[in-house]
């Protein structure tokens, strides 16, 4: 999970910090593993998707001193058998 998370999104989480919207989704086969690369295990912090730890990524990087305010705004959609959840 780390490994993904850095060599995909790390690169366009630096984008979105300077101002740019992004839009992340992944897409294949029933059974491919897309919902354990987006969202991952809660229960430890090594097995976080790329969504928890984006979440994670931007919150640490408003929290240095040079932001001086923030609004953050996210949306999450999942297709599932062709079905909006």
């Amino acid at each position: 999970q780390e490994e993904v998370f850095k060599n995909t999104l790390r690169p366009i989480l630096i984008d979105v910090m300077q101002g740019f919207e992004s839009t992340v989704f992944a897409y294949g086969q029933t059974g491919t593993g897309k919902t354990h690369t987006m969202e991952g295990d809660l229960s430890s912090s090594n097995l976080h998707g790329v969504i928890p730890r984006s979440a994670e990524s931007i919150f640490m990087t408003l929290n240095q001193p040079n932001y001086n305010s923030h609004c953050v705004t996210c949306s999450y959609l999942e297709i599932y058998n062709e079905e909006l959840c």
